[in-house]
Parts: structure tokens; C-alpha cells; sequence
């Protein structure tokens, strides 16, 4: 994996020459927009608004831009904003008991472009009673230029994989390890069975959730 990974960085450093003006970022910028970023993460933890405000400034360039799953049909754009937008969550933790709470970047901050433009992405954890109950988890994708951030764009969970397994068929006999699709999850048997998942639990392990359509 590694190799085909390494093979495809030299073959995008070949398209280097068609655009001279884009290049790499070096390690102490890739740095800075890694210490901007945790900059960021470090506003959902921050409770006193100016400090918050002036952490978003320090980290972001003016007109920036956050957007996840519960902001749909509203801007939320520059430090004061997103700003008042994080402390509006805070305050639905608090009303429903999740309270202090901890959001914390469980992952490498992963960066590659160039000064003008950057790309960014990391998966992150929200969770309360020290750890003990989950709130939210997910990836943020986000673009950066100058070494500061220009977007964060949220996603909350992780991608369901396709239902690439055979649709169980009643009448069907199945043995250990065969998988089937089912109501939208993919199974594995642990025994022989013609039974559906439904009608006899016991001799099947869901594997995962499952989409049906891309």
C-alpha cells in the first residue's frame, strides 16, 4: 500500500512543471497550519467569548467560513459568528446535562497543497463525563491559504460502506463466514442456517450498516 501511495506522490510531483507558481508546502508551514488548526479545535473548549473570538482570529483569515450537518440554510462566517455558533452549542450541552464536555482531535492533521492553497482534514471526538458518553464524532475538511484557515466543513459519523454482499435469499442455505446483505446491513453467518438475521438472530453477527445506492 505504501509503494502504490509513494507511486502516486512522484506522479503528482511530474505535473509539477505545468504549474511552476504552486509549491509544496515546507515543513515549518505545514507546522503552522497544523498549530492553526488546533487553534481552532481549542475554541470548543474555550468558554469566555473574547477569548474565543481572538483564538479564531489568530487561526483564521477574515471571512471565514464553518459549515456542518446542523448548520444547513445559515452562513456562518468570520471569528465573531462562528464564534457565537460554538458557544450556542455549548449552551445546548449545558440545557441537556452534557456538561463540561471535551472535544478532542483524534487523529493526525493531515495537509498537503501549497501557501495559496491548502488543503486539510482530521477526524475529531466530542464526549462528556470524562469520556463516558459520546456526543458527536467525525472529519472536518478544511482550505487554508497564507497558513491560515479559510473553511472548516464538518461531517458527523463514518461513510457507510456499500452493500457489496449477495442479498440474502430465503431458501438459501448458508454456512460459517458466508455474508449477505440485509435490510440495509451486511451479515456474516456463524453456523449453517436458512434463516434471515430476523427470524434466527442467534446465527448471525452484523457486521455494519450498509447503503444500498452511492
Amino acid at each position: 500500500m505504501k509503494s502504490i501511495q509513494a507511486g502516486l506522490v512522484l506522479l503528482g510531483s511530474s505535473f509539477l512543471s505545468f504549474n511552476v507558481s504552486a509549491e509544496p508546502l515546507t515543513a515549518a508551514q505545514v507546522e503552522q497550519v497544523k498549530q492553526n488548526v488546533l487553534t481552532y479545535m481549542s475554541t470548543w473548549n474555550t468558554y469566555e467569548e473574547s477569548e474565543r473570538v481572538s483564538k479564531l482570529e489568530s487561526a483564521t483569515n477574515p471571512g471565514f467560513r464553518y459549515q456542518d450537518p446542523t448548520t444547513a440554510g445559515f452562513l456562518v462566517n468570520d471569528a465573531q459568528n462562528v464564534s457565537n455558533w460554538i458557544g450556542g452549542f455549548q449552551g445546548q450541552m449545558r440545557d441537556f446535562g452534557l456538561w463540561p464536555f471535551d472535544a478532542t482531535l483524534v487523529s493526525n492533521v493531515e495537509i498537503h497543497g501549497s501557501v495559496e492553497s491548502t488543503n486539510i482534514r482530521f477526524n475529531w471526538h466530542i464526549s462528556a463525563f470524562d469520556g463516558a458518553v459520546t456526543i458527536a464524532e467525525g472529519v472536518d475538511y478544511g482550505t487554508a491559504s497564507n497558513l491560515k484557515l479559510d473553511t472548516i466543513t464538518g461531517f458527523f459519523g463514518a461513510l457507510s460502506p456499500l452493500c457489496k454482499a449477495p442479498e440474502f435469499e430465503a431458501g438459501n442455505t448458508y454456512v460459517r463466514d458466508n455474508q449477505v446483505t440485509f435490510e440495509q446491513a451486511i451479515y456474516k453467518a456463524s453456523w449453517w442456517t436458512q434463516d434471515s438475521p430476523k427470524q434466527n438472530p442467534e446465527a448471525w453477527v452484523k457486521l455494519t450498516d450498509c447503503s444500498v445506492n452511492p
